[in-house]
């Protein structure tokens, strides 16, 4: 088996202390998962990284790679320009992996984006993985924005069967709804408690059918960018994940849990 591991985090950039500059501590349930998730995590570094983002560019119909060999951004446009990352893209193992998802039927699309500055899903979690570590393995960055929830799902039905003489790990990184108090982002909205639930229950449970099940305008009620990236670790994991924290804070959902194959 090449995956060892199956993780879902969120990606505010206010957790990050240089950047909440105190306001990360109204988060403190989520610092702590982090710490959890960081810990379990730390012996388990993976050969290779496959992270999930909602916030790098997407195609319809499609799960879009970035298959820049190369890749560099950092946290300036929330008032961090230190914290920077250089990151190399395995372009083979990427290849190895796109072709064994086209023989299952997922659509796939390329797109070469060498900075990733305007994705804080990748950057936010990747913040974190990088001082458990002590340094990042190679990664390979998608976005499934463009596939349905069914399509992400059965994306990470297909990843489960992969076979590589690699280890891989799986991020899956998501915010929930950004609508749960009137301080929220978005406004409130009654659907993002509902929303937030079915995630934190599907991943508990470790059954999407559920969180799959939701109607089409709960989930746009909901204003969430986690949903696919949520269902794909669901496909790849097939049994409940340890759920480490769940709260919101700001008005907008955030969870963190893990799964260990």
């Amino acid at each position: 088996m090449s995956w060892i591991w199956g993780a879902f985090a969120p990606h505010p950039p206010v957790l990050v202390p240089r950047v909440g500059k105190g306001r990360e501590k109204e988060a403190a349930k989520t610092l702590e998962g982090m710490r959890q998730l960081c810990e379990s995590l730390a012996r388990k570094k993976p050969e290779i990284l496959l992270l999930l983002s909602p916030h790098m560019p997407y195609n319809p119909g499609t799960l879009l790679f970035n298959s820049s060999p190369e890749l560099s951004g950092s946290l300036s446009r929330f008032g961090a320009p230190d914290l920077a990352f250089s990151l190399s893209t395995p372009v083979p193992a990427l290849e190895h992996l796109s072709g064994h998802l086209a023989a299952k039927g997922v659509m796939r699309a390329f797109c070469e984006s060498p900075n990733i500055t305007a994705d804080h899903g990748s950057l936010v979690p990747l913040h974190f993985l990088a001082e458990c570590w002590q340094g990042l393995p190679p990664v390979v960055i998608a976005s499934p924005i463009g596939l349905t929830p069914r399509q992400s799902f059965a994306f990470g039905e297909a990843l489960a069967d992969f076979s590589d003489t690699r280890t891989w790990g799986l991020l899956a990184s998501g915010d929930l709804s950004h609508r749960l108090t009137p301080s929220a982002p978005s406004g409130y909205d009654p659907a993002g408690a509902i929303f937030d639930k079915a995630v934190v229950d599907a991943l508990a449970s470790g059954r999407a059918e559920e969180l799959l099940a939701l109607a089409p305008n709960v989930v746009k009620s909901a204003g969430e960018c986690g949903l696919r990236s949520a269902c794909a670790l669901l496909g790849l994991a097939g049994k409940p994940l340890r759920v480490f924290s769940y709260e919101g804070p700001f008005g907008v959902g955030y969870c963190t849990a893990l799964v260990e194959m």
